[in-house]
């Protein structure tokens, strides 16, 4: 029997690998798709997002110690170091389930302290662990590291997936609260109108112990491959340096975790020129779907309805691995084509950006088409700069190592600049308005 459980391999390491992939990206990935309902309950609001977002780009100091670790400690073993990412991540997870609520103030303004502190530790845990969870699978026969790369790919599924079951609870309604004044001089009575809370299938307490299960499965399944020694048979005594697969990506989501080597290159290797291009486009993808975009969806799908900011932030959700691993099963791109994309792409991030700039009247606000086109335009946008930033990375992948390198380093500066640039641009100029429905 050919396919994941083939001849030749044990199932039980396929499962274990999988489960334990799903630990890599699903913390931050949950809470991307948990955001329409965060941002009604949290003091950050609408501005939420893009706070995430430079968190998400701080805790890039995570790999980056890693890195310096493996420098000084050349023959430092993989193993270790997982155990206390994995240890870190089920702490953190359990702290955010039970303190995501409290907050406090901060020069002034109320924050959400304890959300923001353990988002910063799930993304160090999710941004180290493109570097030190795929080099592990190394100590494994090499078939099994596409089991893991699927439960990666589960990881962005699985919490989009859960929260499309979740709900937000319709859009939003708006009641007549009488409120009572107490003076001196007797009691006065007034009415204000305010938004009913949002009744979603299950609370976002609930999700996030739904995180915390899934860290706690990753974390036992790492632990019984390292144990169970049933499947010492499996392991490799000296894996070669290709069986190490260098993470592309560690800076959001799991689009990179399914890039694979082509056994033939296509055809001679492309000149400087065309690879600086290539390097451009990844940096320019990286800044709009790391950076740029993420910190304005509540700008850009609020004004539409909850509903509306639901179904865009899932479903492409849902579109990130399914773009990325549909690099898997179709032919290499031409880079006339991969040009031609990144341009589509481009000019839906420019419509995006337009519903959140002309917040809180976008374009075609309270009809079904105008709900329909800013879903359409989120799932439509992820889909293609997924498949651009992937292609581009298979085929710079295919020039070698230091080709490799670039990529990663251009990845993670386009991320970190948008990032900055829209956290300042929100949350300094304030230059987007939100939505008040009531």
């Amino acid at each position: 029997m050919s396919g994941l459980f083939g001849t030749g391999r044990k199932p039980l390491v396929d499962v274990l690998a999988a489960t334990f992939g799903i630990g890599a990206w699903v913390a931050v990935n949950g809470l991307w798709v948990e955001l329409p309902l965060l941002v009604t309950d949290l003091p950050e609001g609408w501005n939420l997002p893009s706070y995430l977002s430079v968190i998400i780009q701080i805790a890039n100091v995570g790999p980056l110690a890693y890195s310096v670790l493996r420098s000084v400690r050349p023959g430092q073993r993989p193993a270790p170091v997982v155990y206390g990412v994995l240890a870190l991540g089920c702490l953190a997870s359990l702290l955010l389930a039970l303190l995501w609520q409290e907050t406090s103030w901060v020069a002034g303004a109320e924050h959400s302290t304890a959300l923001l502190a353990m988002v910063f530790l799930l993304s160090l845990v999710d941004c180290t662990s493109s570097v030190l969870f795929m080099p592990y699978m190394a100590v494994w026969r090499h078939i099994y590291l596409s089991s893991y790369l699927v439960g990666e790919g589960l990881s962005g599924l699985l919490p989009a997936l859960v929260a499309l079951i979740q709900g937000v609870g319709g859009n939003a309604k708006c009641e007549n609260v009488t409120m009572i004044n107490e003076t001196d001089s007797g009691n006065f009575t007034y009415v204000i109108t305010q938004q009913e809370p949002l009744d979603p299938r299950f609370s976002v307490t609930a999700f996030f112990f739904f995180l915390m299960v899934m860290m706690v499965a990753s974390a036992t399944a790492f632990f019984l491959l390292e144990h169970l020694p049933s499947l010492s048979s499996e392991r490799v005594e000296s894996p070669s340096p290709t069986d190490s697969v260098a993470a592309l990506d560690p800076s959001q989501s799991n689009t990179h975790l399914v890039t694979r080597q082509d056994p033939e290159k296509l055809g001679a290797s492309m000149g400087a020129s065309v690879c600086g291009l290539m390097l451009l486009g990844q940096a320019w993808a990286s800044s709009l779907t790391n950076g740029v975009l993420p910190s304005i969806q509540s700008y850009s799908c609020g004004a539409y309805g909850n509903i509306a900011y639901h179904l865009a932030a899932t479903l492409s959700a849902l579109a990130n691995p399914l773009a990325a691993l549909a690099t898997l099963v179709l032919p290499r791109a031409h880079r006339s084509l991969l040009a031609l994309f990144t341009i589509l792409g481009t000019l839906v991030a420019a419509y995006i950006m337009a519903t959140a700039a002309l917040s809180p009247s976008p374009p075609l606000m309270g009809t079904t088409g105008g709900e329909a086109l800013v879903v359409i335009a989120w799932v439509v946008f992820t889909g293609i700069m997924t498949y651009v930033r992937v292609e581009i990375a298979n085929q710079l992948r295919e020039e070698g190592a230091r080709a490799l390198f670039w990529c990663g380093a251009v990845t993670q500066a386009g991320s970190a600049v948008g990032a900055v640039i829209i956290f300042v641009l929100v949350n300094v100029y304030n230059l987007f308005t939100p939505y008040y429905p009531c």
